[in-house]
């Protein structure tokens, strides 16, 4: 019998059907491989592309909560690099990334227990994390804009869980947030409180985000950069947290205190980072200090708005 020859026309959709058969293996992937997949994923990149590759992997993205249950939402720009990146890299705003962040939150469905947001915190985002996240015990606040000490610190104290608490790049000052954490987050180990540039001209109210930290007795690691502080506020801290066992106070250049001056004082610190220590395994971006003397400056600024930052959870 003569072979049958293939019609043109079946050779010209041999190519279509396959294609279809590789989508329909991923729509086909056993649900336990589905999220698995899901799990390595940027958060931004589930809700914006694969969570809506196709009606399976659309209803993990959104019925799931455990793929909720640490929430991370940033821009995309560039952190590896120690060279700023052009803004054109950054591929969402602001506005953009908050409403990731919420949706994230509501996905949670009330399991969210970690949640880091780069340039993607407003009021409204932790408004909704006051409501529905009860079991917050992570909260990461990095490039926090528009995020003001008068709110934070009322909305702080619905985080009673609170663990680990990160305030790095905001422009505003927190005296009366870290005051609030003091009292209504007895179980904070982990406090970093980051800000882009240390400025010697700036001697008002130096110590008063450093006497509020003072009052988180429980606290195990501490980090602040760049901030204020003088060695009256650092033996407060030292003196208020007892249990601390890293320090870390570098470019916090009005501290004059040294390493075994705090450690007599605090004899629990076993890693300790003063001013002048390296800050090459520093995660964020920040400025030169500007040590100019308070009385020649006429009218200068810190100028909070160069910086690019990066950071790792």
């Amino acid at each position: 019998m003569a072979a049958t020859v293939p019609s043109p026309s079946r050779n010209r959709t041999e190519g279509p059907p396959l294609e279809e058969e590789a989508a329909r293996d991923w729509a086909g992937l056993p649900w336990d491989a589905l999220l698995a997949v899901l799990h390595r994923l940027d958060h931004v990149d589930v809700l914006m592309g694969a969570g809506q590759v196709c009606t399976p992997w659309r209803l993990a993205a959104r019925n799931e909560p455990e793929l909720w249950r640490r929430v991370e939402v940033r821009s995309h720009a560039d952190r590896r690099s120690h060279v700023a990146a052009p803004s054109s890299t950054r591929r969402h705003s602001s506005a953009v990334l908050c409403g990731l962040a919420r949706a994230a939150v509501r996905r949670a469905a009330g399991q969210c227990e970690a949640f880091c947001g780069e340039g993607a915190v407003d009021d409204s985002v932790l408004s909704l994390l006051a409501d529905a996240a009860p079991s917050l015990k992570i909260l990461r606040i990095i490039s926090g804009d528009r995020i003001v000490d008068e709110r934070l610190s009322l909305t702080i104290t619905n985080f009673t869980l609170l663990e680990e608490l990160e305030l790095s790049l905001c422009t505003d000052v927190y005296p009366g947030t870290c005051e609030a954490v003091g009292s209504a987050c007895p179980l904070l180990k982990r406090f970093r409180l980051s800000k882009n540039q240390f400025c010697k001209w700036n001697t008002k109210n130096i110590d008063q985000e450093a006497m509020a930290i003072a009052t988180m007795g429980g606290l195990r690691s501490l980090q602040l950069f760049a901030n204020p502080l003088s060695d009256d506020g650092l033996a407060a801290i030292l003196d208020g947290c007892p249990r601390l066992e890293s320090l870390d106070i570098r470019h916090c250049f009005n501290v004059g205190m040294s390493a075994a001056a705090i450690r007599a004082r605090c004899p629990g610190i076993e890693t300790l980072r003063l001013p002048d220590d390296s800050t090459i395994d520093y995660d964020l971006k920040f400025s030169p200090p500007d040590m100019t003397p308070w009385n020649t400056q006429d009218e200068h600024q810190c100028d909070w708005h160069e910086l690019v930052y990066f950071s790792s959870w």
